[in-house]
């Protein structure tokens, strides 16, 4: 067991540890951006089938969701800074096998291994991000995070352009990407020391119930953003669009994601984040029913802008308001909750816009987001009436 009782941490330690927590998300989003395509693209040359490719890039999720639960254990049992290398140079590791073992069945297990790995990394990075950060600038801070998230994400694919998708190269880049994630951890300093897991009150998924607000919207933000990533493209084609057109759409999803995430943080800092939240929800439900009404015109992207935009903000403003209410173990299990609902949103939401675009087509798939979005209004709408009459500020 470690002991992470030390003297208090100065504001420019504060910033350089959260600063070392987004450098590293940063580069390593790059990388996951990269990955995702890169091992689709070799499962096709392979001659994978479509479903079993799906079924593949379904696993670093279920690595994921199996590993949170457990995740505040890692954390009070290791040293934090050897936890994270750990993580880094494992997932290292796994970017190094998928070259030197091109098999469907072989890249289960890795791409099962990747995931746990890569969730704990980014619990571990967003609790220390939360943990250190001052509640007047939290919900900036997580824009800011959410934001430099996003742009590595969308850069990651732009990797492939440049060193191909096949061969060696793409592969060695992007595990010097994620190896690069080790600079940030190993700077970090006193910070890493304060992060901790102790003084956990609940097991994970007790803040399911006690933290309602924040975890579904997680669960619904992953759902719509797996979602959106997936189906989109495939709608787009559906009602017309060409593909590289459908393709385009994709992009304004992730620029609304890149564009909004500031703002609202900074809205969040100043309105209540419940509010924020329904907010969001109810901007999101709105445009995205709109856009089977404007199909086939140049108002998709804007609606798609602004669709990506809004729901993006369920995650950047759902992490805030665990970091408002909880402190130190609970913290970190509370954001254990919130990672593993975002990974059973992103496991559920491609199939429930399946269904739907199957059930009615092709316009299923937008009622169905305004569905998920507007029911995630409801149940927080409904909670935070509740809480308030009872003069209670919880999530």
């Amino acid at each position: 067991m470690t002991d992470k009782t030390t003297s208090p941490l100065t504001g420019a330690d504060r910033r350089r540890g959260i600063v070392s927590a987004i450098a590293c998300l940063t580069v390593v989003a790059m990388g996951l951006g990269a990955t995702l395509p890169l091992l689709a693209l070799s499962l096709e040359r392979q001659g994978v089938s479509p479903l079993l490719i799906g079924v593949s890039s379904a696993f670093p999720a279920i690595g994921g969701l199996l590993v949170t639960p457990v995740f505040p254990w890692f954390l009070r049992r290791f040293e934090t800074r050897a936890l994270l290398l750990t993580c880094v140079w494992i997932s290292v590791g796994c970017l190094t096998a998928y070259y030197f073992v091109p098999n469907v069945w072989a890249w289960f297990p890795i791409r099962f291994l990747n995931g746990a790995v890569l969730s704990i990394l980014f619990i571990v990075s967003e609790t220390t991000i939360n943990q250190l950060a001052d509640d007047k600038t939290r919900g900036r801070l997580m824009g800011i995070y959410a934001t430099v998230l996003a742009v590595g994400f969308a850069t990651g694919p732009v990797l492939l352009v440049i060193v191909g998708s096949e061969g060696y190269p793409p592969y060695a880049v992007i595990a010097l990407l994620v190896a690069l994630a080790s600079i940030p951890i190993s700077l970090a300093g006193r910070a890493n020391r304060h992060v901790t897991a102790h003084g956990q009150s609940r097991g994970v998924t007790a803040f399911l119930l006690v933290a309602p607000t924040a975890t579904l919207a997680a669960f619904s933000f992953g759902a719509l953003e797996q979602g959106s990533m997936t189906l989109l493209p495939v709608y787009g084609i559906r009602v017309g669009l060409t593909e590289q057109m459908a393709a385009m759409v994709l992009s304004a999803f992730a620029a609304g994601n890149i564009l909004s995430q500031i703002p609202l943080g900074l809205i969040a800092d100043r309105v209540d984040r419940r509010l924020v939240l329904i907010a969001c929800a109810l901007v999101g439900a709105l445009t995205i029913a709109m856009l089977p009404l404007v199909q086939g015109s140049l108002l998709v992207m804007p609606v798609i802008f602004v669709f990506g935009g809004v729901v993006s903000g369920l995650y950047t403003i759902g992490l805030t308001l665990l970091g408002q209410r909880f402190r130190d173990g609970d913290l970190a299990a509370a954001n254990a909750a919130f990672v593993m609902m975002y990974n059973v949103g992103g496991l559920v939401g491609p199939a429930i816009g399946g269904g739907a675009m199957e059930m009615m087509p092709p316009h299923g798939l937008p009622l169905a987001f305004a569905a998920i979005s507007l029911l995630f209004a409801a149940v927080a709408g409904g909670r935070f009436l509740r809480l308030r009459a009872r003069g209670q500020n919880t999530g």
